[in-house]
């Protein structure tokens, strides 16, 4: 998805036992340059589960450990069999585990330590992740 294109905010939905977590990210998405953000934070996959599938979630933001699940690779699987095709990022505290290397066979795009949330790491992660996978220019406009 494109926001710029459509007019509406980009929506992330954070998925994290924690909600300070979601406060400082709110914080974080606050000074991010761009596009509009309209965060919504739950605590639990059942939770983010029954959100993807209402759909409109344009990245997940999935912590790596969420009670009663071991980690990522018991979560990230199931906003996929639920449907959702977007973007999920795994924020951890530390993503040192060599596990982490497997993030792309478990439906993962991508992973990032909380300690390098920041402003520049956010606008990158939107551009990347939220950019058309089109070019402007595609063979069948010369046809």
């Amino acid at each position: 998805m494109n926001p710029d294109r459509t007019g509406h905010p980009l929506k992330i939905l954070l998925v994290d036992d924690d909600p300070a977590e979601h406060l400082l990210l709110k914080r974080t998405l606050e000074k991010v340059d761009g596009p509009p953000i309209e965060l919504d934070y739950v605590g639990d996959i059942d939770s983010a589960v029954e959100c993807v599938k209402a759909g409109d979630i344009d990245i997940v933001f999935l912590d790596n450990r969420l009670v009663p699940n071991n980690d990522f690779r018991e979560t990230a699987p199931q906003l996929r069999e639920a449907g959702y095709v977007g973007p999920i990022g795994i924020i951890s505290s530390d993503i040192s585990g060599s596990y982490f290397q497997q993030f792309p066979d478990f439906g993962v795009d991508f992973r990032i330590g909380k300690d390098e949330i920041d402003r520049t790491a956010i606008s990158f992660i939107i551009s990347e992740y939220t950019r058309d996978q089109l070019s402007d220019n595609c063979a069948e406009d010369f046809s």
